[in-house]
């Protein structure tokens, strides 16, 4: 890694290149590619990255509540009923009944076994639709084995599930020029590997939730501020414009910025920033009528950034 320069001061044509940008401005060099555990100059020195999942907006219920969709419904009749009930359990479309199984059961002597034992199933307490779509009285029945299936699919947690099993590559900054920058020179920042990671699914008992990441914005906390409340934040939507030599000293179109001040004073003679690379997870239901809304995903990675001033002696 080349130390970094605290004071540039030009008293040679060495950078006769930089002096001679139509604007009196330095020239950006060639394309540099930033990595997370490469040391560039003025890209990324501090490898660290840090990888963050966020919940669905709205957070997430139970009992196959989602947000949005309502809950999960079973048909009876030609009418509708929440597959689950906190109170009356699991709802039997076959049957038109709600059972819940108490918990603990009743005593082996207890009459409701009706000559069963515990070892041969158990009791549950049924309620049941009637045929004018009313909910009965409850009552006692046993059964071997469960009169209705497993509790119905929660979209958000399987949803969740889902995102937490994409894997972000660490972000890889895209930084020109590729070497020192200077102040009040045009610096274009971009995501080198800005391809979305692979989609991933989770499969409940009914429904399958399947998130696809797409990125969604770069924010870029370049570290330039000596008091934080003013930090230098830039942020771009999508993936910015990767940088060529024809665009000379050019401000970028879509994600750059201009330093005023340079890093000479600072530890090391460095600028300590962050690189957020803001996802977002759209989220399908297979099977089911459910919808959750986008999910919120980031992945970040820390930067060192060598800004010089120019001085020209006469």
């Amino acid at each position: 890694m080349l130390k970094p320069v605290r004071r540039l001061v030009i008293g040679a044509p060495l950078f006769a290149g930089l002096l001679m940008a139509p604007t009196g401005t330095a020239a950006a060099d060639s394309t540099p590619t930033g990595g997370a555990t490469r040391c560039h100059v003025n890209v990324v020195c501090a490898g660290t990255s840090e990888t963050a999942t966020k919940p669905p907006k709205g957070g997430g219920g139970g009992g196959g509540g989602g947000t949005g969709g309502g809950p999960q419904v079973c048909s009876y009749n030609g009418r509708e009923y929440a597959c689950s009930d906190p109170d009356k359990g699991w709802f039997s479309a076959a049957a038109g009944c709600y059972y819940r199984a108490p918990n603990p059961q009743p005593p082996a002597d207890d009459p409701v076994w009706k000559g069963h034992t515990p070892d041969e199933g158990k009791i549950y307490n049924a309620t049941c639709i009637d045929g004018d779509g009313n909910i009965g009285a409850g009552q006692v029945e046993f059964f071997a084995q469960p009169p209705a299936g497993p509790p119905p699919d929660n979209p958000v947690e399987l949803a969740r599930s889902a995102a937490e099993e994409i894997v972000f590559p660490d972000p890889v900054p895209g930084i020109a020029p590729e070497g020192t920058s200077v102040v009040g020179v045009p610096v274009w920042f971009w995501l080198a590997n800005s391809q979305p990671p692979a989609t991933k699914t989770a499969r409940g008992n009914v429904i399958s939730v399947t998130v696809t990441p797409r990125l969604k914005s770069l924010e870029w906390s370049l570290g330039d501020q000596l008091d934080p409340k003013k930090e230098t934040v830039k942020t771009c939507v999508g993936a910015g414009t990767p940088y060529e030599p024809k665009y000379g000293a050019t401000p970028s179109p879509t994600c750059g910025h201009v330093f005023t001040t340079g890093s000479g004073t600072r530890k090391a003679g460095l600028f300590y920033g962050t690189l957020t690379v803001h996802w977002v997870g759209e989220v399908t239901i297979t099977g089911g009528t459910q919808t959750v809304p986008p999910i919120d995903l980031e992945t970040s990675v820390r930067l060192q950034f060598p800004v010089a001033e120019v001085q020209v002696l006469n």
